[in-house]
């Protein structure tokens, strides 16, 4: 009788335990499970915001893999958090995919360069060990809001990061800096903190600057938002950034979403019906 109390005792113990260990690393919501704060290296974490779809229900029932949506914050190159992420982890997992969420150190303690090493560090983590997570490591999309957005768009642009399957820059003006600066005439404090005032620094971090010097093919395809913030400035800078991807054989998609603002079009997605069917719909020819 003591024995089997002593086992029970123990048993209850260890899943008490166990639980609280998988509760200090996951969360586990109706949709998801959610595994934060993995190191990638270079003192660099990301979240993992993946479907419930992956996990498996019994040796004859195993998980499936979801593909990635590596999404890049915005915050001005000076700040924000891999943590603000409006609702594309709901988003993501209603649709089965997987909503990987990178850190990069904010400038000036790096530059924009430092930026780009600091997310493909991410990309080739997850490459190489999202499948343990019940990720999909050859359909990896990577989608970036405002700062976020030039970081990708730079990141495709220069080639870097593997192959991806897409790529989803979601309103910025920075795909040409020598334009934009002088469509405005000076650089507001964000860009400027970021950019600097040598225009030769300009040109290295426009994407702009690789995909006309780079080879025709071999780039994913694009979707290209952006808001009616600035609208025709906005406009002018996303759609000449499409001709030149076109012109080098990308597939393009254009969203235009002058009824929203830099906010709202982020925060759109997953609660607009006309934002969500947009990028639903490029993610669905995107992982196809």
């Amino acid at each position: 009788m003591f024995s089997r109390i002593l086992t029970f005792t123990l048993a209850l113990l260890f899943f008490s335990f166990s639980q609280l260990y998988v509760s200090q690393a996951q969360v586990q919501k109706p949709t998801l499970i959610v595994t934060k704060g993995v190191s990638v290296g270079g003192g660099l974490k990301i979240d993992i915001h993946a479907p419930i779809t992956v996990k498996s229900r019994g040796l004859f029932r195993p998980g499936k893999k979801a593909p990635i949506l590596l999404y890049v914050h915005g915050g001005g190159w000076i700040k924000g958090s891999r943590e603000k992420i409006y609702n594309l982890d709901t988003f993501a997992a209603k649709r089965g995919y997987m909503l990987v969420s990178v850190q990069y150190r904010p400038v000036p303690r790096t530059n924009i360069d430092g930026q780009v090493r600091d997310i493909v560090r991410s990309i080739n983590w997850v490459r190489k060990n999202i499948s343990r997570y019940g990720g999909d490591k050859r359909k990896i999309v990577i989608m970036g809001h405002s700062a976020g957005s030039h970081l990708v768009a730079l990141i495709a642009a220069k080639r870097l990061g593997g192959k991806l399957s897409g790529v989803i820059s979601n309103d910025v003006q920075a795909y040409d800096m020598v334009a934009y600066g002088g469509m405005r005439g000076s650089l507001p404090y964000v860009y400027a903190a970021a950019f600097g005032s040598n225009p030769k620094n300009w040109i290295k971090w426009s994407p702009v600057t690789y995909i006309r010097k780079g080879p025709r093919g071999g780039l994913p395809p694009h979707m290209i938002m952006y808001s009616g913030s600035n609208y025709e400035r906005r406009k002018v800078l996303a759609n000449g950034f499409g001709a030149d991807l076109r012109a080098k054989g990308a597939r393009v998609t254009l969203f235009d979403g002058r009824r929203y603002s830099h906010g709202s079009i982020a925060r759109g997605i997953g609660k607009s019906a006309e934002v969500t069917r947009a990028v639903e719909r490029f993610l669905r020819s995107a992982y196809r």
